[in-house]
């Protein structure tokens, strides 16, 4: 199995290191831990954006947007699942 890509996560602009999939009766749901709020759900109203860490800095900030993607929930919860990419902190 290949490694997971390292992505940097953004949720409503503010920076993400832990994001988790949990199933929830019939569907699944995304968590993330904020340190000052602590642990919670998120849904479509949220700004969802990811960083693809394997490109070093001096690149990603040539891109635009600083190489941030915007990107559904329902994609999100999908690449975490199937472990494509795992969430890390920007470096």
């Amino acid at each position: 199995m290949p490694l997971a890509r390292k992505v940097a996560l953004r949720v409503n602009g503010r920076h993400v290191n832990k994001a988790t999939v949990r199933r929830k009766e019939k569907e699944l749901e995304m968590v993330i831990a904020d340190p000052l709020i602590g642990e919670f759900v998120i849904d479509e109203s949220f700004t969802l954006e990811l960083l693809e860490l394997l490109h070093p800095h001096e690149i990603r900030s040539r891109l635009p947007n600083g190489g941030w993607r915007k990107v559904s929930l329902r994609i999100l919860i999908a690449l975490l699942r199937s472990g494509v990419v795992r969430v890390a902190q920007e470096t």
